[in-house]
């Protein structure tokens, strides 16, 4: 005797919250110990959100809470009305501050293996010599250097300038051989910053196309993040985009036929969103920036808010709970 009904043709069970199979008692006795745990000091509350109190942990060694070490952070800003080179300049007031800040932590030493490495376009100003030590020379952290010794910390700065995407993927593997080359961990952090790698990919996208730039784009971020995992103790990268977030860049227009987004509204950029953002358009809108992002393990995003507040807000951390911190930005720590 068989059953009229054939278990393998049934519908799929409707998909639950994992919350929702506990018993309602113990979600109920749950939610009151939170409620009477809840600290009642508005300072520790605070950092739940406040993303200074992160900022000022990332230039301690080893460095915690957003800015953990080991893990790839990206730095982009949101495109606006105001004007780009103020963007461009904005975007790189953080990584400069957690720069700076390290450097005047660290101890003066005879060692020459370089502190940090930065990788940036050649027309790109925002970590030029000038800025740099007038970053260092203005630090809040104590102890204050004096000029000199400020051109002495940033003689271990490595500049990389480059003028094309091959030129910094050659100076990127450089640094790794140079970083698997050194006979012990130090007992600092290196800073690596990656500044441009949007913009220099869409050199390649010109001179080629979207697949060929997405191509060697995929494999230099590979390569960030193998760095960030062999050398976690002790590395800390920045990935800082310069091509803005939130619109579609003018060199990406593909046919009907060949634009995903056409197939599959509804796959846009992951589900990730700014909280200060009302337009409904997708913060990655392309193929590059969809790519970009998917190698960045930590996002802060830079914006602007009533046309004159600039904020930073962390929206993606894939290792940590920092999704949602956010802090006004005004080119320092108070």
């Amino acid at each position: 005797m068989h059953s009229t009904t054939n278990a393998y043709a049934s519908e799929p069970a409707v998909p639950l919250l994992a919350h929702s199979l506990l018993q309602h008692d113990v979600a109920t006795a749950g939610d009151q110990q939170n409620t009477e745990s809840t600290p009642t000091n508005p300072s520790l509350s605070n950092r739940d959100w406040n993303l200074e109190h992160d900022i000022k942990n990332g230039v301690e060694y080893p460095s915690m809470g957003v800015f953990r070490l080991g893990t790839v952070i990206g730095f982009s800003f949101m495109k606006n009305d105001s004007k780009e080179g103020d963007d461009l300049d904005h975007v790189g007031q953080i990584p400069r501050y957690l720069l700076a800040a390290r450097l005047q932590q660290s101890a003066q030493c005879s060692n020459t293996n370089p502190s940090a490495f930065i990788i940036y376009p050649a027309h790109f100003d925002a970590f030029s010599p000038e800025k740099l030590l007038e970053s260092l020379l203005s630090a809040s952290q104590s102890p204050t250097l004096s000029r000199s010794e400020a051109i002495s910390r940033l003689d271990s700065v490595q500049l990389i300038p480059v003028f094309d995407f091959s030129a910094a993927s050659q100076a990127l593997h450089q640094i790794a051989d140079s970083l698997s080359q050194q006979r012990q961990q130090p007992d600092h952090s290196i800073t690596l910053i990656f500044a441009g790698l949007d913009s220099l990919t869409e050199g390649v996208i010109r001179a080629s196309n979207a697949v060929r730039g997405a191509a060697v784009l995929t494999s230099v971020l590979r390569t960030l993040t193998q760095l960030s995992r062999t050398h976690s103790m002790y590395l800390s990268i920045m990935l800082v985009n310069t091509g803005g977030l939130g619109q579609l860049s003018p060199f990406y227009n593909p046919r009907p036929s060949t634009d995903d987004s056409q197939h599959h509204p509804a796959a846009d950029d992951g589900s990730i969103h700014s909280i200060f953002r009302t337009s409904g358009a997708p913060l990655f809108p392309n193929l590059l920036a969809k790519t970009l992002d998917h190698g960045i393990d930590t996002h802060l995003l830079l914006s602007v808010v009533r046309g004159q507040a600039r904020v930073v807000e962390v929206i993606k951390d894939r290792v940590g709970d920092g999704v949602g911190k956010w802090c006004v930005w005004r080119g320092e720590l108070s």
